[in-house]
C-alpha cells in the first residue's frame, strides 16, 4: 500500500516506521481494552503508564459550483474543457489532492481524516507519526514519521518524514478545525509536494515578550503518482523535488505573529503518456503577517515562487497572497477573504501567463471545544480565461478533532 510515496534513500526509515506505527497502533487499542473514566482517545503520560498518545482529525466538506461560466476565448487561450473528470466551469479548492469541484454536489473533492501518533520514549526523545485518508485518494498516505530528539531547552532535530514548512499553516493544514476557512486558501496552499524525507534543526527561545522559533531543513520527496498533475494530466505523473533546502522564522510578540521563510529544490516533472519532462530548479520565498485581538483578527500571507526552466527555454515566476479579517462573536465567527495567484512566464510564446483572484465569505460556529460547522461562499475570478472559468461555490464543513 501507500503506493503514492515512491520510495527513494529513507526507504529503509519508512520500513521501520510503518512497523512502528502499527505496533503504536495495536498498544493503543490494548489501551482502550481497559476501564477509562473519559471518553478521550488522547492518553496522557503523566496519568498513564503508557507512553504513547493517540489524537486524531475529521473534515466531512461538501459543496458546489452554483454558477459558472466561461469567456468566450476560453478555449482559444488554452483552457481544459475539464479538470480530474470534472466539467468546467469548475472550481479547483485543493491542488494537492485533485479535489474540484462542478455544478453536482459533492463530498469527494475535500473530505480527510488523520491519526496522529506520538510515543515518548523518553521525556527528550520521541517518535511522530500521522496517516491521513482523503477520499480523492485511492490509498493513506504517511504525512509524518520522523524521531524527534530535544538536545536541551532550545535545540531540537526531527529525522524521518515531515511537512515542508513553505507555509504558516503547513504543519496543521490538515486539521480543519485549526483555521477559520472550510480548507486554507488554495492561492497559497497547493503545490505538488507538500512533505519531505530528510532532517531538520529546529530553536526556540523568549527574549522578553518576544517568542521566536526557527529551523534549517534539508531532504527529497518522490512521488510515483502525483495528485496534483492528475488535475491537469490523465495517468501517472512522476514528481521529485531534490535537493529540498530551506530556513524558516517565526516571531511572537503579543498580538502579533510573523513568519519568513525560504525554500529551494529542484524540481522534476515527467508523465511519459502525455510528454511531460521537466526540470527546473526552483526558489520559493514566503511571508506571514498575522494579528489577533481577541475579538478582530487579521490573517494574511504572500508568497513568490520562481522556476528556471533553462533546457526548455524559459523562466516562470508566480506570486500569490491572501488576506483576510474575522470577529470572534461568542460560538460564532464571521471571516472575509481575498486571494489572488498570477503566473508569467519569460517567454510567453512557450507557456501563457494565468491569473484569478478569489474572494469569499466564511461563517464559523463552535458546537464545542473540538467540533464546528462551517459555510463558505467563494467568488472566483479566470482575469486570463485560460484557468477554470468564473464561478460561485458554495461549502459546507464539520471539523471534529479528538
Amino acid at each position: 500500500m501507500f503506493s503514492t510515496i515512491k520510495r527513494n534513500f529513507f526507504w529503509p526509515l519508512n520500513c521501520v516506521v510503518t512497523t512502528l506505527l502499527i505496533t503504536l497502533v495495536a498498544d493503543a487499542c490494548a489501551q482502550d481494552s481497559a476501564p477509562a473514566s473519559s471518553t478521550t482517545s488522547v492518553t496522557s503520560t503523566e496519568d498513564s503508564p503508557s507512553n504513547l498518545k493517540v489524537s486524531g482529525f475529521l473534515s466531512i466538506i461538501g459543496g458546489n459550483v452554483f454558477n459558472g461560466s466561461l469567456a468566450p476565448n476560453y478555449a482559444a487561450n488554452g483552457g481544459s474543457a475539464s479538470l480530474n473528470g470534472v466539467a468546467c466551469p469548475c472550481y479547483i479548492a485543493d491542488y494537492s489532492n485533485a479535489g474540484v469541484y462542478g455544478s453536482a454536489f459533492s463530498i469527494k473533492p475535500e473530505t480527510h481524516a488523520g491519526l496522529q501518533l506520538q510515543y515518548n520514549f523518553s521525556s527528550d526523545f520521541n517518535f511522530v507519526g500521522q496517516v491521513t485518508v482523503h477520499t480523492q485518494e485511492d490509498d493513506p498516505a504517511i504525512q509524518w514519521a520522523y524521531f524527534n530528539y530535544r538536545i536541551n531547552g532550545n535545540w531540537e532535530v526531527h529525522v524521518g518524514r515531515q511537512r515542508i514548512p513553505m507555509y504558516y499553516y503547513s504543519q496543521f493544514q490538515d486539521v480543519g478545525f485549526a483555521y477559520p476557512w472550510v480548507d486554507p486558501p488554495p492561492e497559497l496552499y497547493g503545490w505538488e509536494a507538500t512533505n519531505y524525507d530528510g532532517a531538520s534543526l529546529r530553536y526556540s527561545n523568549s527574549f522578553g515578550d518576544v517568542n521566536l522559533t526557527s529551523s534549517i531543513f534539508n531532504g527529497i520527496e518522490k512521488l510515483g503518482h502525483s495528485e496534483f498533475y492528475q488535475t491537469y494530466y490523465p495517468g501517472d505523473t512522476d514528481v521529485e523535488w531534490s535537493a529540498i533546502r530551506g530556513i524558516d522564522a517565526e516571531i511572537n510578540d503579543g498580538p502579533l505573529t510573523m513568519r519568513a521563510v525560504y525554500l529551494e529544490a529542484n524540481t522534476s516533472i515527467i508523465s511519459t503518456a502525455n510528454g511531460v519532462n521537466q526540470y527546473a530548479p526552483m526558489k520559493t520565498y514566503g511571508l506571514a503577517t498575522n494579528l489577533d485581538f481577541d475579538t478582530w483578527f487579521v490573517l494574511s500571507e504572500i508568497t513568490q515562487q520562481k522556476r528556471d526552466y533553462t533546457e526548455l527555454g524559459y523562466s516562470t515566476t508566480s506570486p500569490a497572497s491572501t488576506i483576510g479579517v474575522g470577529y470572534r462573536w461568542g460560538k460564532w465567527t464571521p471571516f472575509i477573504n481575498y486571494g489572488i495567484f498570477t503566473s508569467s512566464s519569460s517567454n510567453p510564446a512557450l507557456v501563457a501567463a494565468s491569473d484569478y483572484k478569489r474572494d469569499s465569505l466564511t461563517l464559523r460556529y463552535d458546537i464545542d471545544s473540538s467540533s464546528d460547522i462551517k459555510m463558505q461562499l467563494d467568488r472566483s475570478y479566470d482575469s486570463t480565461n485560460n484557468q477554470f472559468g468564473n464561478t460561485s461555490v458554495i461549502r459546507l464543513s464539520y471539523d471534529k478533532v479528538f
